[in-house]
């Protein structure tokens, strides 16, 4: 082999190495690009799929309830004062009313219902009709003879997605729902405590004051029962119950926000035109009580003195069908 010859072998051998080099460097180059390809595209294919997923066109809502005396707040651990046309002092020992029929107002005018949450015993649908137990009582205090250590003061659930300004309820149960069997009803349209003993009623509204002062009341506990009355018709023998006065008010706020205000029951108005500490008042044997017990307050008999007072701060004229603008309730700051 001549010179000559010998270099041209290793220029060869030199060209092929570095062609294969070329070659290799080639591979990495073009995988490192399709790897910063799919880098990129990745987040594209992700932004993809997220532009399909279904937006949520509902929101949910919390509506507040509380009680308070003008504006010092109710509770079962202290008195409240100042009650009534002759200014006595008592104690809270219930403070539970159902709430049915719940809307919120848009902005612009309309209104839509609030599904109630599932799952909770506090809330119960059946079709159209809804309803939620609100407990302001804790079972403390002079609560403790009745009185439970769970409470509730939402109407939670779901409403289109929208603006509202407003929002419309009524303190009572569905007459579809209102005259069952407490033992067959899921709660919170169970609680005995809120069960009457005629048609299988419920109470709408349960508040119940002790004697709280000096002189002795007439009765040491003064009722506030709200319910249908003049009521026909024996469910026990499944036969339906019919009452000519529903007693269900409507009440409406056109201004409320829910997330910053709360609707409260005012015992300073609720009470104002009656005397809690006041004469007794003989149930007769109309409400199916033998006639045996007196008590004070109104059990929504129309033949009620209280009743009329109480009634219209609720919203409602004793012994008709009508409704006028109540004063019980009123919105305040959460």
């Amino acid at each position: 082999m001549t010179i000559a010859h010998f270099r041209c072998v290793i220029v060869d051998e030199q060209l092929e190495n570095n062609m294969k080099s070329s070659k290799k460097l080639g591979a990495i180059f073009a995988a490192l690009a399709l790897g910063l390809v799919g880098l990129i595209a990745l987040p594209v294919t992700a932004n993809a799929h997220g532009g399909h997923a279904k937006k949520s066109k509902t929101q949910k809502v919390a509506i507040g309830f509380k009680a308070v005396n003008g504006n010092t707040p109710v509770s079962c651990s202290k008195p409240i004062t100042g009650l009534g046309t002759t200014s006595r002092t008592a104690k809270l020992t219930d403070l539970r009313f159902y709430v049915s029929g719940v809307q919120l107002l848009r902005k612009g005018g309309g209104a839509v219902r609030v599904k109630l949450q599932g799952g909770s015993k506090w809330s119960y649908t059946k079709g159209k009709d809804a309803v939620t137990l609100i407990d302001l009582e804790n079972g403390a205090g002079a609560c403790s003879a009745e009185g439970t250590k769970a409470t509730n003061a939402f109407v939670r659930g779901t409403v289109p997605k929208g603006r509202y300004v407003g929002v419309r309820y009524s303190v009572s149960v569905p007459d579809s729902l209102s005259h069952t069997d407490l033992t067959a009803m899921p709660s919170p349209l169970n609680n005995t405590a809120m069960g009457w003993s005629w048609q299988y009623g419920r109470k709408f509204m349960k508040i119940e004051l002790g004697q709280g002062d000096t002189p002795d009341w007439a009765s040491p506990i003064y009722y506030l029962h709200l319910g249908s009355t003049n009521c026909t018709g024996d469910p026990a023998a499944g036969e339906q119950a019919k009452c000519d006065l529903p007693n269900q008010n409507l009440i409406t706020f056109r201004k409320f926000n829910p997330a910053g205000q709360r609707i409260a029951i005012d015992f300073k108005k609720l009470f104002s035109g009656v005397n809690v500490a006041g004469e007794s008042m003989d149930m007769g044997d109309g409400m199916d009580m033998g006639g045996m017990m007196a008590m004070g307050g109104c059990m929504s008999a129309t033949d009620s003195p209280d009743c009329d007072p109480l009634f219209e701060t609720l919203g409602l004229k004793l012994g008709s069908t009508k409704r006028t603008n109540q004063t019980a309730f009123r919105v305040v700051r959460k």
